[in-house]
């Protein structure tokens, strides 16, 4: 198990952050009070939860003492752990606040900007523990995400949720797809009396579909596009794509490119990959 703690000054960006985890597997908390992780029983969990990301600012400690006693809770139960530390202006801060018209966690004061100093002096000793420190003051969403992916280029943080998707053009295609193949034009093992009541998991029929005229350049260029479009989709900040892989009746052609893809892209560590057959419940009719 290895644990985030995001923390820093609030408003600083702690909450994209946290986005930014949980798009990419992450079990994400928010605002957890120190006091709680005692009752985590973490030792039971290490074993089933193996990333999350943690949202501590003012307000899940009362004094800094309780957050070094976290840490110390952590080290006992030999759990690995990082601190990011969000930092930014005191003048950057404040705008965000008036842009948003959110109250500042701390209300030791009437103004925002006293309150900000504050929380700057209270977090002071837990900046100085922080293992990456990232000053927002001059980022977008974006590029803060940027920032976060380049900090943490060592652990192995998955960038994109690819799911593949096959379905039968006959029964009309997914309204849920950002891109879509149509392998009707490859030879049909339908008409293949020995295959007509196999599926595109069965080796016969991905081997009879990838030795048709075209089958293998086909495959190829889907491979190919791909490999130009997610590197670019990612920088984007796209976390999640569907890819359509369409026949006739979803269970042959489109499920044999299907599994080839499927095999291709496995090897690609930053990314997540799915596979669904919509069709699968009609193949045995």
């Amino acid at each position: 198990m290895e644990i985030l703690i995001i923390t820093g000054m609030s408003g600083a960006g702690k909450s994209t952050a946290l986005n930014y985890f949980e798009d990419r597997g992450f079990i994400t908390i928010d605002n957890m009070p120190c006091v709680f992780i005692d009752g985590f029983k973490l030792s039971i969990y290490k074993e089933r939860i193996k990333k999350i990301a943690i949202g501590m600012d003012i307000r899940s400690f009362e004094r800094t003492d309780e957050f070094l006693e976290l840490l110390d809770i952590l080290k006992k139960e030999d759990v690995s752990y990082r601190i990011i530390y969000l930092d930014a202006k005191d003048e950057v801060i404040l705008n965000r606040y008036n842009l948003t018209r959110r109250s500042h966690p701390l209300e030791k004061f009437n103004s925002i900007i006293e309150n900000i100093s504050l929380e700057r002096k209270m977090l002071a000793e837990i900046r100085e523990l922080a293992d990456i420190i990232i000053d927002t003051s001059d980022f977008t969403p974006k590029k803060m995400i940027e920032n976060l992916k380049k900090n943490l280029e060592d652990e192995k943080i998955r960038d994109l949720v690819l799911t593949i998707t096959t379905f039968g053009f006959k029964y009309g295609a997914p309204i849920d797809l950002d891109m879509m193949f149509d392998t009707r034009s490859l030879i049909n093992p339908y008409y293949i009396e020995k295959l007509r009541f196999k599926n595109g998991d069965d080796k016969e029929v991905q081997e009879y579909v990838m030795n048709g005229d075209g089958s293998k350049e086909y495959l190829r260029k889907i491979e190919e596009m791909l490999e130009f479009l997610l590197p670019h989709f990612i920088k984007e900040g796209k976390t999640h794509l569907t890819v359509g892989i369409g026949c006739s009746g979803g269970k042959h052609r489109s499920v044999t490119i299907a599994n080839k893809l499927y095999e291709y892209f496995s090897k690609k560590e930053n990314i997540k990959l799915l596979l669904n057959h919509k069709e699968q419940e009609r193949w045995i009719l």
